[in-house]
This record gives C-alpha cells, structure tokens and sequence, in this order.
C-alpha cells in the first residue's frame, strides 16, 4: 500500500517512515509534504493509495487541498490526523468522503487498527469492482455462481443495458494444444471484431485452463441470422490465421442467467468435428440437419487389433486406425459413438498389452491416455492417444523392454510351456502369425532362434532342480522337458560344459 503524509509538523512527517515500517513492512512511504501546496504536487506525481494529513497547515489547509485533488479525480483513501476536534472540520471532511479522522496525539494501536481497515477495504473494493468487470460476469454466469438475484438484475440492466430476458448467443473457439500458437491470434481478430461490430455487442472471455475463448453477443439484431453471418464472415479468418486448427460452435441462448447450460452445451457441440472436421461453424442448426447412422463395432476388428498389438507392427496398427477413420467418417455418425467405439479399441490394447507384459502397465499413464482419448474434440488428439500407447509398449518404454509385443510374448510362452515340449509352429499359430515371420522377428530382435532360447530355458530349470532338489535325472528330464536323460546330459554339457551330475557336485 502506497502512503503519502502531509503534514507540517517535522517529528511526525520525518518519523512516519519508520512507524509504518513497524506497523507493516508491506506499508510504503512514497512522499512527504510539509503543507498543502507541497502536498499537491508530491499526490500528482506519486498517485499514493492513502494520504496520511494534516487539516491547519502553512500555504494550503488539508481540506483545501483536498477539495483541489477530488476535483482533479483523485479517490486516493485519505486518513486526517489533527488536534482539532472541531465539528465544522469534520463535517466538510465527510463531504469530501473521509470517513477516518483521528485526533493527536494519535496511538500507535489506533492508527494500525484505521490503516488496516483501509487496506481491507480497499481489498474489498478491488473484489468488488473485479466481480463487477463485464468479462467477470459473464465468466460467472458461464460457471453458475452469478446469483440470479434482483440486485444483480439491476447492476446487469443498470451498468450494461443487459435485461434478464434478453437473447443471447455464444461463439466458443477452441484451440487445443495449438492455444499458445493462435490464442492471441484469435483474440485480437475477435477483439477487432467488437471494435468495428454494427448490430451486437460483445463481450470477449479468455481460458487458458481451457484452451479456449467464448464470445458472448449481446444487443443483437434481431431481424439477422448472426449464427449465419459468423459462418460467412468470421470462420473464414479464424480458419486461414489459424492454419484450420480452430475448433469453433456456436449457440443461442435466452437470458444471461443460461449460460452456464450454453458453455455446456457449446463444448458438447465441439465433439460434432469428430463427424463435421474442423472447418465447420458447428451449432444446433448444422446437427439437426445430419442424417445420423447407427455404428456398431464388430467384435472381429478386436480380433485383428490384437494380432496387430502383438506383432508390434507400426505400419498395420496406423493402417487400422486409418480404416476405423475413414468408417467413421463415410457417413454421419453421432460423436458419442464414435468415442465409444474408440475407447473399445484402446481397452483392446490396453488388455492385450497387459496379457503380455503384465509388468509394463502403468495405471496412472493409462488412466490419463483414456481421460484424454473421453475428452478428445479431433482426429489429431485421438491419433496422439493411440501413438503414445504403441510406442509405450512396442518402443524402449521405462519397464526396460525392447522388444515388440510379439516376441514378449513368445518369449513368456517359452516360460510358461518350455516343460510341455512347445514348438515354434505352436507358438505361432497360439500368436496369429506364420512360423516364418515369427523366425525372422525372434532372431532379429534378440540375436538368437526361437529353438536356441527354449534350449537355454531348459537348461537353466536343470541347474536349478540340480542345486535346489534331490530329484533324480530321469525326473528331472522329465519336468523340463526332455525327451530322455540321456539327450538332456547331452544338451546340458553343451551348453554348460560339464555333465549335470558333475554340476550338482561342483554347487554342492
């Protein structure tokens, strides 16, 4: 808070610094003056929030002084601090709207009390005219908290002419991730928009939170079609200046106390670009006219998604997304739909994912991928969703592993089955792929054959029936599965270089 003191008397103007440092160190002491000319022109250049005066003062009284600065429009808060108690004084410092008036010598409890009131009150004063800001209305109204009450009837009617029955319409435009790039864009074009509007007036509110900006028009003609004069108009330059990355609806309300249902509403709407694309005014006009088609999603595309998951081929998975959007694009489908039918699929990669490797699930991540994919308004922000749930299982995730879905999950089949004598055409066939391509994918991606690495897993469980039981060899052939003991002495020294015999000896 910003002072100024004037006042003629030296030990109370020299010493109020360090008092209102004490009282609190936010009070700044921007000027002194020792009488009210002197005072004047330190008020003029400083422009204090509270001046701290005298009233009987050389040159220029208090209350002249004052008289000059409210006719000049200073409001600044004014604080009297004087020895006469005189009812005349006070009276014509109430005129000029002081209410705080303290006699000297003034108590150092007394003046914190008065200066902290103003504060608060100047606090409460910024709240109010902030509330009372045309943007902050309508940002409350689009929320729900504007009271529909008559006192806010009368500031809506009284301020901005706004009655409470009076037709409204809302232009949201929304940006998405491209909000840093075009959101000052949008705005000035909106801005120029309103300073040149014939017909309506309007008041702009931004969200960032949002990624989005509402137009709200109000004192409209009645006798234009505005929702067609925006489609002819003003779409055409939010599309060039934004390389068609806005999303923009458009809806029509009665009264100023709706517009939390239309800001609901106008985002429902945004979802129709899913259907309509992103160069369309899109409003409750445009979707009636639709011709909308069931869409039911047929239990085969699972089956072909997942065979695609887990080859952990990039160039099918974005060949499948690209049919799934040409389907849902060949004829009006409703938006609900379509997410719907979205969302199969990624609870089908999720699951098939999970199947596979269990430990590379993230449940936050995926949590916030599908609240992301439930929130999407484009194609573009579907496609992010489904890039980053394949690279997070096929690519070098943070679980460690670096190969496809399709060899994790051979490899955990050699795990599983390596006793039961598991072929590589077995694991092929269980996998939805030809023994051929499963043999050049293994060998590519680990360095070994699918044979080589059920061997190495054989022997591994020998070594520890070996050193961990007192099972025989012929049992212990038998449990990992070998044909004989004979053959598996044979593989095991080949593998370790000494019998299984020897080895048991050697870890014992």
């Amino acid at each position: 808070m910003k002072i100024v003191i004037v006042e003629d008397e030296a030990p109370i103007r020299e010493g109020m610094e360090g008092i209102l440092r004490k009282l609190d160190p936010s009070y700044e002491l921007v000027g002194k003056a020792s009488n009210g000319l002197e005072g004047l022109e330190v008020i003029r250049r400083t422009k204090p929030d509270v001046i701290i005066m005298d009233i009987q003062m050389p040159d220029m009284d208090g209350l002249t002084m004052l008289e000059k600065l409210r006719g000049e429009g200073v409001d600044a808060t004014v604080l009297i601090l004087s020895a006469y108690s005189d009812f005349d004084y006070a009276r014509k410092a109430m005129e000029l709207g002081v209410v705080n008036y303290l006699l000297k010598p003034v108590r150092l409890s007394r003046l914190k009390k008065v200066l902290s009131r103003i504060e608060e009150d100047a606090r409460e004063e910024e709240r109010s005219r902030m509330l009372l800001a045309p943007e902050n209305i309508i940002r409350s109204a689009m929320t729900g908290i504007l009271e529909n009450t008559a006192e806010t009837k009368k500031i809506l009617e009284d301020r901005y002419g706004i009655s409470e029955k009076e037709p409204l319409a809302v232009l949201q435009v929304w940006l998405g991730d491209w909000y840093e790039a075009y959101g000052e864009i949008v705005c000035r074009i909106l801005e120029e928009l309103l300073a040149h509007a014939e017909g309506f007036s309007g008041i702009l509110i931004t969200y960032p939170e949002r990624v989005s900006l509402s137009l709200v028009l109000h004192h409209m003609d009645q006798e234009k079609d505005w929702e067609e004069y925006f489609r002819r108009s003003v779409l055409p330059m939010l599309e060039t200046n934004t390389e068609n990355k806005a999303l923009c609806a458009w809806l029509e309300c009665g009264s100023i106390f709706s517009l939390k249902t239309a800001d609901k509403l106008t985002r429902a709407l945004l979802e129709w670009s899913l259907t309509l694309g992103t160069t369309e005014l899109i409003s409750e006009r445009v979707v009636k006219k639709l011709q909308i088609c069931p869409m039911n999603y047929q239990p085969e595309l699972n089956v072909r998604l997942r065979q695609i998951v887990i080859k952990g081929s990039a160039e099918e998975y974005a060949a499948f997304f690209r049919e799934f959007h040409a389907f849902c694009c060949d004829r009006p489908h409703d938006p609900r739909q379509i997410k719907e039918n979205m969302l199969t699929c990624i609870w089908t990669i999720l699951n098939t994912a999970k199947e596979c490797v269990p430990q590379a699930q993230q449940g936050s991540r995926n949590k916030e991928l599908l609240e992301a994919a439930m929130a999407a308004f484009t194609w573009e922000q579907f496609g992010a969703v489904l890039r980053s749930l394949f690279y997070s299982f096929n690519g070098k995730g943070d679980h460690g592993q670096n190969h496809t879905l399709l060899i994790q999950r051979a490899r955990r089949m050699i795990e599983e089955y390596y006793s039961q004598q598991i072929t590589m055409e077995e694991a092929a066939r269980t996998l939805g792929v030809s023994p051929e391509y499963l043999s050049r994918q293994y060998k590519k991606e680990t360095g070994r054959s699918f044979t080589e690495d059920l061997r190495r897993m054989k022997v591994e469980k020998v070594k520890t029936l070996l050193v961990g039981t007192g099972l025989n060899l012929t049992r212990i052939a038998a449990l990992t599965g070998f044909s004989d003991p004979k053959y598996m002495s044979k593989v095991f020294r080949e593998e370790v270089g000494v019998l299984p015999a020897e080895y048991r000896r050697l870890h014992l």
